[in-house]
């Protein structure tokens, strides 16, 4: 606005020497200023009606506390290229219910051409990041009449914890792997019968001859005897959310950590949670399938009702606290999880 009124000023100023002396310069000087003025007006309504913007994606990867390159596409309908065109962002984040922020970038828009921006988002926490495209501001050329479009596109940035593996090591190989067995922390047995660690719930195209059917019987569930290949192909792990907890943020981090580091020893990590009414599960075998988990856990609801009991050989809840069975193995302190995932070691 201060070339405006320095813009306007000197407009006075001209009028004011024309009325004085009366000379012709003077009073064309004045007119070419007067219009001038109602052109760069007319100019940046122009730009308003025929400049837009929207995302090319409705959702996106990145990585939390690190730039994450983002893009949103300016479309110009119009002959006349358009200056600097301004983008207001405001960035939330969905479960956490965390305050918004608002991000500003300039962009380039070609006449009748769809140009491709880049801006950069530096998330500092993991979690399903919302950004919303609120405003787009243009100006005219001499950049004294700006002109507000509102807008309301959305677009999701899924923060993944950064990949750090949890250093988990079998006994028999804890001292091979440099391991210092005093610091350590031994995971407990979970107290499981060994009939019960050969069962898993029933496949579609399982064999009716490997149903356990007493334990179907008792429980109102098919189960189906697991054999040595299943067993040693893949861990599985269930997570008991709470929607009252307030450390997303740590949950996350230890969650990847557990998961990677589980990889190192198998071929997958199987996951159990509750999402809404319903259970889902997700086997995670590298790091596609790995950033698919967590764009679905993201987007799960609170869960509600109860959940149907799975046999898993871990089990993570939202207090951080992971267990084998019954049995602790470690509880992670969430104001230093990320200190404890990377010095702790782990021995199962």
């Amino acid at each position: 606005m201060t070339r405006f009124w320095a813009w306007l000023l000197l407009v006075v100023l001209t009028w004011y020497l024309a009325a004085m002396f009366r000379t012709p310069s003077l009073t064309v000087l004045l007119l070419s200023e007067l219009a001038l003025l109602a052109a760069m007006f007319c100019l940046s309504l122009y730009f308003r009606g025929t400049l837009d913007a929207a995302f090319p994606v409705e959702a996106a990867f990145g990585e939390k506390e690190r730039d994450c390159p983002c893009s949103i596409v300016l479309t110009a309908r119009g002959r006349l290229p358009a200056g600097r065109p301004r983008v207001t962002l405001a960035l939330s984040y969905r479960k956490t219910r965390r305050g918004k922020t608002v991000q500003r970038f300039y962009g380039g828009a070609e006449p009748r051409r769809e140009t491709e921006s880049r801006f950069y988002v530096r998330p500092p926490y993991c979690g399903a990041l919302d950004i919303e495209l609120r405003q787009i501001l243009t100006w005219d050329y001499l950049f004294l009449f700006p002109a507000r479009r509102r807008k309301r596109e959305h677009m999701t940035l899924m923060v993944l914890p950064p990949p750090r593996a949890l250093n988990i090591a079998a006994p028999d190989t804890a001292g091979a792997s440099g391991m210092n067995p005093q610091d350590a922390v031994f995971a407990p047995t979970d107290g499981v019968s060994a009939e019960t660690r050969d069962l898993r719930e029933y496949r579609p195209g399982d064999s009716a001859r490997g149903i356990h059917w007493k334990l179907s019987a008792r429980t109102g569930t098919l189960w189906s005897r697991e054999y040595e290949e299943e067993k040693e192909a893949r861990f599985t792990l269930s997570l008991s959310l709470s929607e009252s907890a307030r450390n997303w943020d740590a949950f996350y981090e230890v969650l990847s950590a557990i998961v990677l580091g589980l990889l190192r020893h198998r071929n997958a990590v199987r996951i159990y949670w509750r999402d809404g009414g319903r259970d889902r599960q997700w086997e995670t075998t590298d790091e596609r399938s790995r950033k698919a988990f967590f764009a679905r856990l993201y987007e799960s609801e609170p869960p509600t009702g109860e959940a149907e009991a799975v046999l898993t050989d871990f089990t993570l809840d939202a207090g951080l606290n992971w267990r084998r069975g019954d049995a602790l193995i470690w509880r992670f302190d969430a104001s230093d999880a990320v200190r404890e995932i990377e010095e702790r070691a782990f021995v199962i």
